[in-house]
């Protein structure tokens, strides 16, 4: 029964390790995708600017 309990404190603590990384990766993720929008935005409003300039 020991040795059980060894087993599944072992896949407890690989889960919580890969769960943590997962969540890193998402956050690492989410503020890439923040800072490509914000340049996206960026970029289309200089467009726009340019737009209103030319009529």
């Amino acid at each position: 029964m020991d040795n059980l309990k060894v087993e599944a404190n072992d896949v407890i603590t690989e889960y919580r390790a890969k769960n943590s990384q997962l969540e890193f990766d998402n956050t690492v993720l989410r503020l890439q995708v923040k800072k490509l929008q914000n340049k996206i935005n960026e970029l289309t409003a200089d467009k726009k600017n340019a737009k209103k300039e030319n009529k």
